[in-house]
């Protein structure tokens, strides 16, 4: 094999290490990519499930890095660097929909119809807010306090077993809030999702 040889399956080798980083990374940013409240609004999703899937990708993220760190493809401060970037966003506000909860059904809980009632009215472009309005002895502001209460209990529940710092929980009440009331004035059916 002359050096010719040796020079090309090394640029192979490094461009191919380069395009499975970039496409992992990509990935990995895309995944990222939060959706909309109202979708979260309609769908529960299984924490504990998201929460090992996570983990998974961080794994095999490291584990790619780490390889292309032993081959000299990356330095190790390049890796540092693309590990923090990646978990940066995460590390003082976890997934706010996990703290958020499943409003569709707490919301048929508080406003007290039936969940294909409630379902077909937002479908027909109420809000959830409208919809408790109209109820006796309900109303908008009674939801969102009733939505708050049970994520603030969520929240303190993370504090209490460790996964939340206080000062993590401070932060994140204000933006699960935020949240809830935007779900609650939310009109229009929401937007589909794919079903398994």
């Amino acid at each position: 094999m002359n050096a010719a040889s040796i020079l090309r399956s090394k640029t192979v080798a490094i461009v191919s290490a380069g395009f499975l980083g970039a496409g992992l990374l990509g990935g990995v940013a895309f995944a990222a990519i939060p959706t909309s409240t109202a979708t979260v609004a309609m769908n529960a999703t299984d924490r504990a499930t998201a929460s090992a899937t996570d983990e998974k990708a961080r794994a095999k993220l490291k584990a790619v890095l780490d390889a292309l760190v032993a081959k000299n493809v990356i330095t190790q401060a390049q890796e540092d660097a693309i590990i923090t970037a990646l978990t940066a966003g995460h590390t003082d506000h976890p997934q706010i929909r996990a703290f958020v909860g499943d409003v569709l059904r707490e919301s048929v809980h508080y406003i007290g119809l039936p969940a294909e009632a409630v379902k077909n009215q937002v479908k027909a472009g109420k809000s959830l807010g409208e919809i408790a309005d109209q109820r006796p002895g309900k109303s908008r502001d009674g939801l969102i306090k009733d939505l708050d209460d049970a994520a603030a209990a969520r929240i303190q529940a993370a504090v209490t077993a460790g996964r939340l710092t206080q000062t993590q929980a401070d932060q994140l009440t204000p933006k699960v809030d935020d949240a809830i009331v935007k779900i609650v004035d939310h009109t229009g059916a929401p937007k589909p999702t794919a079903t398994n």
